[in-house]
């Protein structure tokens, strides 16, 4: 069956080809994020950034369900179906093509093409491709090779991404930028309009302080369910512990991984999942609390308050593996709801600003206010050449 669909996939690599007899648009740009699942990441800002910018250019954004993002029709974008035959049309002929994770393997990529690949993990705890505890080396290499292959360019975060993550787990040889994450540029800046607009989007009255809870996903479980009653967050103790350490009324935000279909139910939190932009979030919200997610070292950008709620931390390690010890990290790690809120009360506001000024010296971070300007002024420099 294996042999069957890779053989169908190589087929339809050919077959797509036909679309080469079309000339590549020098001023026509398509981008997706997360396999046509959002408008959201540093695919989003750069977007932006080009639509406002250069008014000249074509803009296409790829989505699994095109009616959901049909405001973004009105926003000056134009809109395909991930994976349809207009997608592989526009994605063979667009000068750019811009995402945040893998594409499909069997599309061809041309010459005078510029593929940008943002990534969309940016703080290195998680180990990624050949790193990964349960990699197959041999087919892991040989992926990673028809990737490489396809990439103009990766975007990096830090010195660490860029030599740890990127040239050795995925074996990547090619062009690396060390700009920052054009999504997080967003969080080095004044953001009070932003704040604002999730306050009100989920009807929070602005005294209170949102504490934003976005565990990511588990390779080894049923996403759906993940989270089972002997690991889920006691948010009602939690949120009493953080009024009690930080002296303000709380209101708790529930975010689920895009690799997630559901989501928890509670009456103590009100579900984010469905909110199109996950560093409005971060912006708004006075403390994060996760697991093994990336929105960590984006939330520390800001140094607001990061505590690690890993109940699985042991089976996560034999599963998925870390780059660190994840008790190196400056933010807190709770494996059971007690010593969360423990942690949380003894929080040490200067013992932890302090030890993220050290992680990011340690990682070599490279987070710019203006990552979106240098990223777009390469991409349309590569495009005129």
């Amino acid at each position: 069956m294996k042999k069957l669909k890779n053989g169908i996939k190589r087929f339809v690599g050919c077959i797509i080809k036909i679309f080469w007899i079309f000339p590549v648009d020098n001023k026509k740009i398509i981008l997706f994020s997360f396999q046509g699942k959002q408008f959201s990441d540093s695919p989003k800002y750069l977007s932006e950034y080009i639509k406002d910018e250069n008014k000249n250019w074509k803009i296409y954004w790829a989505f699994n369900d095109v009616k959901k993002f049909g405001f973004l029709s009105e926003c000056g974008y134009k809109l395909v179906k991930f994976g349809s035959i207009k997608y592989f049309f526009h994605f063979m002929t667009s000068k750019i093509i811009i995402t945040n994770d893998s594409v499909q393997s069997f599309l061809p990529v041309r010459k005078k093409q510029v593929f940008l690949n943002t990534w969309h993990g940016g703080s290195p705890l998680k180990t990624c491709g050949l790193a990964e505890a349960s990699a197959s080396i041999d087919k892991m290499i040989k992926v990673l090779e028809i990737y490489e292959k396809k990439y103009t360019a990766y975007l990096s975060s830090s010195k660490f991404m860029t030599e740890d993550v990127f040239k050795k787990s995925f074996n990547y040889h090619g062009l690396i930028l060390e700009f920052g994450m054009p999504r997080n540029a967003i969080l080095l800046k004044e953001h009070s309009d932003v704040k604002d607009k999730v306050y009100d989007y989920f009807n929070i009255e602005k005294n209170k302080l949102i504490v934003l809870y976005a565990p990511t996903f588990r390779d080894s479980q049923d996403n759906d369910n993940f989270l089972a009653d002997n690991l889920r967050l006691d948010i009602k103790n939690c949120k009493g512990a953080i009024e009690d350490r930080f002296g303000v009324e709380c209101c708790f935000l529930f975010r689920a991984h895009h690799r997630i279909r559901g989501g928890q139910h509670s009456e103590y939190f009100i579900s984010a999942t469905d909110y199109p932009d996950m560093q409005e979030l971060l912006c708004a919200a006075g403390i994060l609390i996760t697991d093994y997610s990336s929105c960590m070292g984006d939330m520390a950008l800001m140094y607001k308050p990061v505590f690690l709620y890993a109940p699985d931390l042991e089976s996560y390690m034999r599963n998925r593996g870390f780059y660190w010890d994840i008790h190196t990290l400056p933010f807190s790690v709770s494996e059971t709801n007690e010593d969360l809120v423990l942690k949380i009360r003894n929080f040490d506001k200067k013992k932890y600003q302090d030890g993220l000024r050290d992680y990011f010296d340690k990682i070599g971070s490279v987070e710019s206010v203006d990552s979106i300007e240098k990223t777009c002024q390469w991409l349309f420099q590569m495009a005129s050449e």
